[in-house]
């Protein structure tokens, strides 16, 4: 897996290709098809296909959306090392080390239809994979599926150039993986759940190389309650959109420290259309952790330059995540999001 993340690169740029072969290279009538916060890979549906107040009505209104978020991260993470047995000393022992280098790709399936012009309900899909390289002991690599999410939608016009959108997500707990104890020192092979450890590794640094904004994706045996409220404002070629949402998650094992973890994520997406069909953006979020353990309750910054195509039917867009604070950044951690959406 050591050249995953260049595997799955071209994988998605054939698969971007594949689809605009597939479909009429007809202009969409001037539909927007954005989706708010493409970078995540929202579930938000009907919201996002409102025609542009300035251009004429389209034949064809797109109502159902599939999208392919990919992000490549590269930092380093808690893991369970496997040391080198002694001379003499057949027997494998595992100690925890905290700053193991992780190279992490994961990835987010997201498909949402519009009931109404007003209602929309959709799906996301996480799932990862990861190497792991510790000093002085044998690389492994691994991977999991994340936490899948269910969410409904409700959209109000609030004016000409400006409506809201609110939703409330459930994640359900199928994410795998086991917290690497912080105490574990020459533990044997036999009382080690390696793969358990592992994909908690992978869960730490995907939700690190998104920069902390969607760790109820990617956190293992937690039930996500997640409302999401959001403005959309656009002029032009300008649009605003500030969001926020609370990750509530819910322990669904005993084992757990804490039984609930709680966060804050307030972010704000500034885009511009230099010239049809490209769009230049920033994106900024700040990530605050208010119930949980030590390690849950902290401030997490990133912002993420980007750019977006129109493409028909298709938006293809890249980004790059830039942790400033916080547990991604203190780990040294840097994203790549390459992704497509589609509109039908």
């Amino acid at each position: 897996m050591k050249r995953a993340g260049t595997r799955w690169l071209a994988a998605l740029l054939g698969l971007t290709a594949a689809m605009a072969a597939g479909r009429d290279a007809r202009a969409h009538g001037d539909v927007d098809v954005d989706r708010p916060e493409p970078s995540s890979a929202q579930s938000t549906a009907g919201v996002n296909a409102e025609p542009r107040p300035d251009a004429p009505q389209a034949k064809h209104e797109e109502r159902a959306w599939a999208t392919l978020d990919m992000v490549l991260g590269w930092g380093k993470v808690p893991f369970a090392v496997q040391n080198l047995p002694a001379t003499g000393d057949p027997a494998l022992t595992y100690s925890r080390s905290d700053r193991t280098d992780a190279d992490v790709q994961s990835f987010v399936v997201a498909a949402s239809i519009e009931l109404t012009h007003r209602w929309g309900v959709g799906l996301r899909l996480p799932f990862t994979f990861a190497d792991f390289s510790p000093d002085g002991s044998p690389a492994r690599g691994t991977s999991s599926l994340g936490n899948i999410e269910l969410d409904g939608e409700i959209a109000a016009p609030l004016a000409r150039d400006l409506r809201l959108a609110g939703s409330l997500g459930v994640t359900l707990p199928t994410a795998q993986g086991q917290q690497v104890p912080p105490g574990l020192l020459d533990q044997s092979a036999a009382s080690t759940t390696e793969n358990a450890y592992d994909r908690w590794s992978l869960s730490r640094a995907a939700a690190f190389a998104r920069g902390y904004e969607d760790n109820a994706l990617f956190v293992p045996q937690r039930l996500g309650l997640i409302p999401r409220i959001g403005l959309f404002y656009r002029f032009r070629g300008l649009r605003v959109e500030p969001t926020v949402k609370v990750e509530n998650l819910i322990a669904t094992s005993s084992s757990l420290p804490a039984t609930y973890v709680g966060d804050v994520v307030a972010a704000l997406r500034v885009a511009y259309t230099v010239r049809e069909p490209l769009e230049v953006a920033l994106r900024g979020w700040v990530a605050v952790g208010y119930a949980g353990t030590a390690d849950d309750r902290t401030t997490a910054v990133a912002l993420e330059p980007g750019i977006a195509l129109r493409l028909g039917s298709l938006r293809p867009y890249a980004g790059v995540i830039l942790p400033l604070a916080g547990p991604p950044s203190d780990n040294g951690f840097v994203g790549v999001r390459v992704g497509v959406t589609a509109a039908f």
